[in-house]
């Protein structure tokens, strides 16, 4: 079976958090963060709200723009490393909110739940015979930051972002050509949130694992499917920060025009970057894409998980 992005929505709270604001939360200043990470703002949620209000958001206007109705989905995955609670999964809050009857459960792969989502909804729409899916990734980040580490609190938002699989080929939309996964278990220390605690990480150890990870992924990708850099209409790595990103693009080798990013002005959305990346870029340059356009995403979380997806653009139309 051949899955399909039908559509896709995202969300980004209205709420923001500049440099200038953790400038006075810590000892840091806007110039060593730009310097260091690219960085300039950050999303957040308002405090009444949590990581399932922001994917419903998400879902109804992706629901919406399909013309889809609630129970018109039979499967749900959410992923995110932010979950509302530890039990019962986020995603039964999302249904529940939408009044859906679906199938529900949570995903987490940190930052690359978005990748592991997608080949968990393939396998269940080959194995159960699910034909309509909603795969949310959200995460409420402000929620685990802690603004005393000024090593940390740099680089997280808030968003959520969803998109909606079905088996049958659209109009318009995305083949989902292939995806790939691995994990690099012995960094699992480096990068963690505690029950109850802050989310804390390794910086520099972080980098070592993550910087080959996301190169190595790509690549790989590109090679099974026999294709160079020049075929990508667009690249997308995790929007962990934009300085790791020009490194990635870089060694790559991929042009400023195929690189499509919101780090800078979104900050680190862990599951919901790469997808808010996506989804923001299509609705960007929908006028200029063409079908069988390739888009490569890239992602590499905690665990530490790390994949890759190939998406051709399917515009019937064109």
């Amino acid at each position: 079976m051949t899955m399909y992005m039908a559509e896709g929505a995202y969300h980004h709270p209205e709420g923001r958090i500049t440099n200038a604001d953790l400038a006075e939360m810590v000892d840091t200043t806007d110039e060593w963060i730009q310097k260091h990470t690219g960085i300039s703002e950050r999303r957040r949620a308002d405090d009444g709200q949590d990581t399932s209000d922001l994917a419903v958001i998400a879902t109804r206007a992706a629901l919406s723009r399909a013309g889809w109705e609630p129970n018109d989905i039979d499967l749900l995955v959410c992923a995110t490393s932010t979950p509302d609670s530890l039990t019962p999964a986020t995603a039964s809050y999302i249904a529940g909110e939408l009044a859906m009857r679906a199938l529900a459960f949570d995903v987490n792969a940190s930052c690359s739940g978005f990748i592991y989502g997608l080949a968990v909804s393939d396998g269940l729409m080959l194995t159960q015979g699910h034909t309509r899916v909603a795969l949310c990734t959200a995460e409420k980040y402000t929620k685990v930051t802690d603004y005393g580490d000024r090593s940390s609190c740099i680089f997280f938002g808030d968003s959520a972002a969803t998109v909606l699989l079905q088996s049958e080929r659209p109009a318009r939309g995305a083949e989902v050509v292939d995806v790939r996964m691995r994990n690099i278990n012995e960094g699992a220390h480096l990068v963690g949130t505690p029950v109850g605690g802050h989310l804390a990480m390794d910086g520099p150890g972080l980098k070592r694992i993550a910087l080959p990870a996301l190169v190595d992924s790509a690549r790989d990708m590109l090679a099974a499917h026999d294709l160079g850099v020049g075929d990508l209409r667009a690249f997308m790595g995790h929007q962990v920060n934009y300085r790791l990103l020009e490194t990635v693009t870089e060694t790559l080798g991929i042009s400023e025009e195929q690189h499509w990013y919101n780090v800078r002005v979104k900050g680190n959305q862990g599951a919901a970057g790469v997808v808010t990346t996506l989804l923001g870029g299509i609705e960007k340059h929908r006028s200029t894409l063409r079908d069988g356009d390739l888009f490569l995403l890239t992602v590499v979380g905690a665990g530490f998980t790390n994949g890759s997806v190939l998406l051709r653009w399917i515009d019937s139309a064109a």
